[in-house]
């Protein structure tokens, strides 16, 4: 009998238990990570949607008190929500484009015309990227998860993706 053996493969079961034990701990932690990253986004949007309210609020004060103040003027753009962008409310973009610059992070989402909505929603379409793949000899193209022969056919319909885009903000 092979003692030495033996005792090898019980050391490799002993480990290989204690890495399962480790993966499964590590694998709660990670569930655990996302539930709270998930509790931590519904409270950002809650905080949002409750700043949102006391805007419009003030705005509808502030239009009540003062309708002519040129600070109250509209500038002509509108939020993703379809609230009207006023003066007083464009500096809080460049503030936080400044300080987004100096961090690193994502600039602000700024109130667009609906011109320039049109134009953002075509060119996020076709910002998406056209992958293509080989198989022995022959390649296939993939664009939103539908497969086409050329790389021609799978721009010509993200390019007509980007037009109904447009299109249906225009």
């Amino acid at each position: 009998m092979d003692f030495e053996g033996v005792a090898t493969a019980q050391a490799f079961g002993r480990e290989i238990r204690h890495a399962r034990v480790a993966c499964w701990a590590w694998q709660d932690r990670a569930e655990a990570l996302e539930r709270e990253l998930a509790t931590a986004r519904a409270e950002a949007a809650a905080h949002d949607a409750g700043r949102r309210a006391q805007l419009r609020a003030l705005r509808t004060a502030l239009d009540a008190v003062a309708p002519l103040d040129p600070v109250m003027r509209r500038t002509g753009r509108l939020y993703d929500c379809g609230d009207a962008e006023r003066v007083w409310e464009a500096v809080y973009g460049e503030a936080y484009d400044d300080v987004a610059r100096r961090e690193g992070i994502a600039p602000c989402r700024r109130p667009m015309t609906p011109g320039e909505r049109a134009e953002a929603a075509e060119a996020e379409v076709l910002a998406e990227p056209v992958r293509g793949s080989r198989c022995l000899w022959w390649r296939r193209w993939h664009w939103r998860g539908q497969e086409y022969r050329t790389r021609a056919g799978a721009e010509r319909a993200r390019e007509r993706a980007a037009r109904d885009a447009r299109a249906a903000l225009s």
